[in-house]
């Protein structure tokens, strides 16, 4: 009979071990950025397209998590975290070529435009991906717009790398730099939280647009994925009443408050 139980006891732990080891959307890490309007703090609360997004997938998938379960990281931080370790998914995330076979993807999300932001009375003009190389250009370290720029025969050592976007504004504004590689959105309400005026920036070139997503890490399994992005199209394809769809109701809450003038 010892030994019956004894048995019993060792089933029984290893049952439980391996279920806390089998990944549910209640106990993944959840990685994100600074970067309006998908993703930010404002006010010591996280908000944003992406935020609210995940929070109405979370109801619908019974999860009892809210953005507080969110952790916020410099871009980089949370891109390496993302590619270390099991269990995470990392937002928003731009879904380009190079990053395809590194995660697991759910969305899209929503689109993002990359540009360079330059200061309105600098001389920068650019006409093709051939002038790039004429200019120092900085960007975050690991960010979309560096592939970007790769892809258009950019090398990364040709660029000024930061971890966070404040350094490279206070450069774009002491002209260290000529010009900011970033989405404009963001790079503008960034601008404007570091207490410059976004009407003394303008577009000087655009990189292009690519489609934001939530990446999970390549541990994830099928079919939890399959959940998230069931939630995910329910709430962009199901209409209130009103005609309005919950996904087009959470975009119209971020309206861009601020434009750059684009050459």
């Amino acid at each position: 009979m010892r030994l019956l139980l004894l048995g019993l006891a060792v089933i029984l732990s290893i049952s439980l071990s391996l279920s806390a080891q089998v990944p549910s959307a209640g106990n993944l890490t959840y990685l994100t950025e600074q970067f309006p309007p998908y993703n930010l703090r404002d006010g010591g609360t996280l908000q944003g397209i992406s935020v609210d997004l995940l929070e109405a997938m979370w109801q619908r998938m019974n999860v009892s998590l809210n953005r507080s379960a969110i952790v916020l990281l410099p871009w980089s931080e949370g891109y390496r975290r993302a590619l270390t370790e099991n269990g995470t998914v990392l937002f928003s995330t731009a879904r380009l070529e190079g990053r395809e076979e590194l995660f697991k993807w759910v969305g899209p999300i929503g689109p993002i435009r990359n540009v360079l932001l330059a200061k309105s009375d600098s001389n920068i003009s650019i006409a093709d991906d051939s002038d790039l190389t004429r200019y120092k250009i900085g960007a975050i370290r690991d960010d979309s717009a560096v592939q970007m720029l790769a892809d258009r025969g950019l090398e990364e050592d040709r660029l000024v790398l930061c971890a966070e976007a404040q350094s490279i504004i206070e450069m774009l504004q002491n002209g260290s730099i000529d010009a900011w590689a970033y989405g404009d959105t963001a790079g503008l309400w960034l601008i404007s939280e570091g207490g410059q005026n976004p009407d003394d920036f303008r577009i000087a070139y655009v990189l292009g647009t690519l489609d934001y997503y939530y990446a999970f890490d390549r541990n994830t399994p099928e079919a939890l994925l399959l959940e998230f992005q069931n939630a995910l199209d329910d709430i962009k394809t199901n209409k209130s009443g009103d005609g309005m769809s919950e996904y087009e109701r959470i975009l119209s809450h971020y309206e861009p408050v601020v434009q750059a003038t684009e050459i």
